[in-house]
């Protein structure tokens, strides 16, 4: 009589169980894990204000799918925040790097950029003067501009800083058109200027004519010559020896106003540089923001640096994402420097170079 024989017939049937129970509790987390999956590429996270300056409300709110847990770093070395939606304000302008952490893992990036300025008032200062005035005379000056903290005043005859208080009092020395400028908290981009005319000091006599004691003019022929033959005059023959200097073309005076580059923002550079990757742009398009100067420095992931149209070379044809970035300008506002971190998509996956 054949022995029948089992498939693996000393194993203990509570092994089988305990297999079946971590089988079991695997397939509870990875399907947790699936249902709190969150695309970390594809956050959809925004920060919202009617005005980036200090001291006004800040909206930062989330609406990634699958997200269920927040960390909101302002950038400012304040307590982070694990609202969905929440509100914040800066106190001092500057650059900040708003940090958000979904679901613990996923961390996302956006610039912040809060100024003391407000745009809704009007950058400019405004200055309250006559449009004429006396030389010698006192000129009353005074100025409008909602923030304003120090003032800056010339009044067009030193070339130089001739008063700091708001409301100054300035006597002009000399006659003539006047450039007087205002320059607020030392904006000096945003200039005020006003022209004022000064007229000469009218003469007045001191005491009144006695016209009794007046002498008349005598009459021409009191100091006419006597009668008698022509005679050459000898200075026809003078003039003929002395040089005459030519003549030139006279010079208009001119104001050159200094041109500066168009205003650009970093999130429209960011898209910018975007589409230069998707080869819809090229560096020509940054023309006037660069003032035609190609070569200006970038710095990249804080690691390499080439100038800007080695960049946009790199870049070409390329899928990018940026992360951050920040672009600085002189008094132009020529942008003189970048700084950029941005990610290269390769083989599904999102590195730095």
């Amino acid at each position: 009589m054949k022995k029948r024989t089992t498939f693996l017939p000393n194993i203990d049937p509570r092994i089988y169980l305990s297999f079946g129970f971590i089988f079991i509790i695997s397939l509870i987390f990875l399907l947790y894990q699936y249902l709190r999956h969150v695309d970390c590429e594809n956050a959809n996270f925004y920060i919202h204000a009617d005005e980036y300056i200090v001291n006004k409300v800040v909206e930062f709110n989330d609406n990634t799918p699958g997200a269920n847990s927040w960390e909101w770093d302002f950038g400012d070395n304040t307590p982070p925040d694990r609202r969905q939606r929440t509100l914040h304000y800066y106190k001092k302008p500057g650059e900040y790097i708003v940090k958000l952490k979904i679901n613990g893992n996923c961390v996302h990036e956006k610039l912040v950029t809060i100024t003391s300025i407000s745009q809704q008032n009007g950058y400019l200062p405004i200055i309250m003067a006559p449009d004429v005035a006396t030389v010698g005379d006192p000129v009353y000056f005074n100025a409008e501009k909602e923030g304003g903290e120090s003032w800056e005043w010339s009044f067009g005859e030193t070339g130089s800083t001739d008063a700091l208080e708001k409301s100054p009092v300035y006597r002009f020395k000399t006659t003539g058109d006047k450039k007087i400028t205002l320059i607020v908290n030392g904006d000096v981009e945003h200039t005020a200027v006003k022209t004022v005319y000064v007229a000469p000091k009218a003469i007045r006599a001191k005491q009144k004519i006695d016209i009794k004691s007046y002498e008349f003019e005598k009459p021409h022929s009191a100091f006419s010559l006597p009668p008698g033959e022509s005679q050459k005059d000898p200075l026809v023959d003078m003039l003929q020896y002395i040089p005459v200097s030519p003549k030139t073309k006279q010079r208009k005076d001119s104001i050159i106003i200094a041109k500066k580059a168009p205003e650009i923002s970093n999130e429209q550079f960011r898209i910018m540089l975007g589409q230069v990757a998707a080869q819809s742009k090229t560096k020509d398009d940054f023309k006037e923001y660069l003032c035609e100067k190609y070569d200006i420095p970038v710095v990249i992931n804080d690691k390499k640096l080439m100038p800007f149209e080695q960049f946009c070379q790199e870049i070409n044809g390329k899928k990018i994402k940026i992360t951050a970035l920040r672009i600085n300008k002189d008094t132009k506002n020529c942008i003189q420097n970048i700084n950029i971190h941005y990610k290269v998509k390769k083989w599904m996956i999102w590195i730095e170079e």
